[in-house]
Formats: C-alpha cells, structure tokens, sequence
C-alpha cells in the first residue's frame, strides 16, 4: 500500500461518465444523479481517490472513429461534484488510462479503477473493473488466470483488435491469447527495446516472418495446430509502427510534473447541498438530508475513525475530519449477516452538520410533508449505517462499548441463503465480541447445490434474496489485476 492510512485509487472519469450516460431513470438530470449514487458510495469506503479526465492530447482516431477533441457535456458536474465531495481530480495530458497507468507503476496511486483494457496495456500494476450484476452484491469469488506480461497483453492487442487499430482478419481473442502464451511476442519487444523508433519498421518485418512461420508449421511445440489460412491474413506492414508507439510511449505526464498525491479530503457540505438543490428532483432540505444519509454522513464516519486511527499510530495526519460519532445509540452484530466484518450502527449527527447543509437552500420545492419529516429528523438526528468493525475497534476500541443496547437475536431472526464460490466451507459469525456473540452459520456449497445449517439452535429459517459481490483476480507477470462486479447499482 502507498499510503499507510487507506489505499489510494486512481479513477478512470470518462468510464464513469459514458456508464452514467446510459442510466435511463426517469428523473432529473439523470446522468448527473447516477454519478452523485457512484460518488458517494466511494466516499463511504475507506479509500483515497483522484479522477483523471482525458486531456487534449488524446488520438485523432480509436477503433476507426474520430475523436470528439471538445469537452464532455458532462465533465463540467462531475467536476463540480467532485468538489463538493472533496475529491481531487486532474487532467492528463492524453487518455487517462495511460497517465492512470504510469501513476501505477511509479507508485502514485495503488489501483487503477477502469473498465477500459487499455490500463492493462499499459502496464497498470493493479487494476479494478466495475460491472453490473443485479443478482451480485456480497459474494466474492476468485478467478486465476494465465500470466501475462505487459508485452504479451499489448500482442494480444494487436492481434486482436484495440483502440488504435482493427484486429488481424480471423484472429480473436482466444487464438491471440495462444499466440501470446507461446511468447514470440518478447522477441518482438526485445528487438524494439534496442532499436530506434527509426528502426522499428525493419525490426518488425523480421519479427513478422518468424511469426507467419510458427503459424505455418506449428513451431516446435509452441502451438496446438496450425493456424495457416491465419498467416496468409498477416498484413504486410502488421505490426503497424504507428500502432506500437502509442501503446510502448502513450503521452503522459513527466515524472517532475506528477499530479500532487490524493489526501484523504473533506467534503464541502454547503457547495454539495446547494448544487444537490440545482441538479437533482430531491434538491429540498428534507431530500437532500435523506440522500446524505445514505452516502454523506457515513463517510464522514468513516473519515473521523481514519483522523483517529492516523493520530493512533502517528501516521501522516490528513484534514481534520468532522466529529459526526457523537453518540452510537446502538450496535447491532452482523444485522441481516450483511458482512462478517461490519457492524450496524446508529449515529447521532451534530446540529452543526445539519445547519451547513440546511443554511444554504431556500427550500422553494419543498411541502408541508417534507417540512414535517425534517422537523422529526431534526429532533432524533439519527443515521443508521454499517461501519468497518476492524476499523472502527483499531480506530476507537471503546465505541462498541458505548451503545445504549446491543441487538440480540429475535425469535424469528432471519438468515440469508448465500451461493459460494468456492468449494470451501466458511463461517460466518459475529464480529462484536464474545458477549455479544450470536448463533453461528456455516455456509457451504458443492456441484451438487448449497447447503445451510444453524449450528446453535434449529429455528425455523427464513430465506431472503442476497445480491453478491464478485471478484475476479487476474494475476499478470508485473502485479494483479482485480475485476470488482457491482450490483446494477454502481455500487462497490
């Protein structure tokens, strides 16, 4: 890790924004409303982002198609968003990806957080995708793949199809993965890494040869078959130079001209509240206090148990965090077994909070109803939200002793039937001590199907509708790439 206090994530913006693009909710602005959900549950985890944009210099042409050189409509929110979430953002001097990348390997930032296949062409170390799964919210499964150095990734690119060019006629991805595994791709790269860019052209024309011959004969046990009517489809001039360039020397930032590590910042809580009442149909103090129940005050939980745990172990100390734990009315141990290493908590957030946000709106669009739910919110203050239970016993070791009450389990409790990834058994249990240990579930599963058992008691069980999470670990010869899926949500 880069950081000791949270892992920092580099975040590819023009993903966001193309996803955001095509959420068709019938609402207000809705691309901008898909960004602020995206946004807000980043800022509920304990992680440091900074968001790249693509910047002038990117290609005049990707996959056959001229490159929009004008601004995005959409930038100018996302970036006014990002503000008042007290993100960091840059603009790179080409694609994102490849400034995104080159961070990653000088140790800038610890992921890459992209959807785009070119972060791993380019070398990313550590490389988080985001993808929609209705059915997927809590699971994780881990998939192991084939190793591949940057080289043969960018092989594979070539062969198969990228931004830059078409792919070879009758190559897919499979048959260039083959390809790639055979490794005739490193004696392409280790020719070039000593020749010129002036070269390139002869060096590529001898590697060309050598690779129509293994396709031809099958090489000496490189290949499964002969792959012939593929080496006649070799274009003459493939590797294109033009090509190979803009993967092996995209344009990115110079080491002296860095964009400043991402901090771990604070939000902007007026600006965010007013822009909430510009953009979005629940702009009114009532709509906007219940949407940042849901993402704002959280993270600024979370943000207040980091400020402590950095003081804790004499960490480099980032922005003063705001006291919003005043008081945890209750804990509650894995409620709905959400998580084994999360607890469910109420919190009490301060009339100061409130006021920031409530200050700065002129509450035109809001009615007798909105105006009677925010009188009694008002009153109780209270946000209930799950919380790190390792974080927050490391950060504050009192705070789960400090609840009015613990929840303990009812009678008719219920249980959620969880698929497993993996064939291994594994335990779910209660993170809140031992005094506050609940009944135990072994979750298991085979090819045969799953299998549930309450190993403390047999009440009458009652099966609820899980969505998981997934990730997928790609291991690659220079770090891992890990592939995060979401619920159809956004949610990570």
């Amino acid at each position: 890790m880069v950081h000791n206090l949270a892992p920092r994530i580099g975040v590819d913006a023009s993903g966001w924004m193309f996803a955001a693009k095509y959420h068709h909710a019938q609402t207000k602005n809705p691309a901008q409303a898909s960004l602020f959900k995206r946004i807000g549950h980043l800022f509920h985890l304990p992680v440091i982002p900074i968001f790249v944009f693509d910047g002038p210099g990117r290609p005049a042409n990707k996959r056959n198609k001229a490159v929009k050189k004008t601004p995005d409509w959409l930038a100018a929110d996302f970036k006014r968003l990002l503000v008042g979430f007290g993100f960091p953002y840059c603009e790179a001097p080409g694609e994102a990806e490849a400034e995104l990348a080159m961070l990653s390997n000088v140790g800038h930032i610890d992921a890459v957080m992209s959807e785009d296949f070119d972060t791993m062409v380019f070398g990313a170390q550590c490389v988080i995708r985001i993808k929609d799964e209705s059915d997927s919210k809590y699971l994780i499964e881990v998939h192991e793949a084939s190793q591949f150095s940057r080289n043969d990734l960018i092989l594979i690119a070539l062969l198969a199809g990228g931004d830059y060019d078409i792919r070879v006629p009758g190559c897919g991805i499979q048959t260039a993965a083959g390809i790639a595994r055979t490794g005739i791709g490193k004696q392409l790269f280790d020719a070039l890494e000593v020749s010129e860019i002036g070269h390139y052209h002869q060096a590529a024309s001898m590697w060309r040869q050598d690779l129509c011959t293994m396709l031809d004969t099958k090489g000496v046990g490189q290949l499964y078959s002969r792959h012939r009517s593929l080496a006649s489809r070799i274009p003459s001039d493939f590797p294109k130079v033009s090509v190979l360039i803009q993967y092996l020397h995209p344009m990115t930032s110079m080491l002296e001209n860095l964009p400043a590590p991402p901090l771990l910042g604070q939000p902007d809580l007026p600006r965010l509240s007013k822009l909430c009442e510009e953009l979005f149909v629940w702009g009114h103090p009532m709509g906007i206090i219940e949407n940042f129940s849901h993402h704002i005050f959280p993270g600024l939980a979370i943000r207040e148990l980091l400020q402590d745990l950095s003081k804790r172990h004499g960490l480099e100390q980032p922005h003063n965090s705001v006291a919003v734990i005043s008081k945890v009315c209750t804990v509650c141990a894995n409620q709905h077994e959400r998580s084994d290493s999360e607890v469910f908590m109420s919190l009490v957030v301060p009339h100061a909070i409130l006021t920031k946000i409530t200050s700065v709106l002129h509450s035109m669009h809001e009615n007798d109803t909105q105006r009677k739910a925010l009188t009694r919110f008002m009153k109780k203050r209270e946000v209930r939200t799950w919380l790190s239970w390792v974080l927050a016993l490391h950060a504050q070791p009192n705070l789960l002793d400090n609840g009015d009450q613990t929840h303990k389990p009812s009678k008719r409790r219920k249980y959620m039937k969880l698929p497993i990834a993996s064939s291994s058994t594994s335990t779910i249990a209660s993170q809140a001590g031992d005094a506050r240990a609940f009944s135990v579930l072994e979750i298991s599963s085979d090819e045969s199907g799953m299998e549930m058992k309450e190993t403390t008691s047999r009440k009458r069980q009652k099966y609820v509708a899980s969505p998981k999470y997934r990730l997928d670990v790609h291991h690659a010869a220079s770090g891992e790439v890990f592939e995060l899926c979401t619920d159809d949500e956004g949610k990570i």
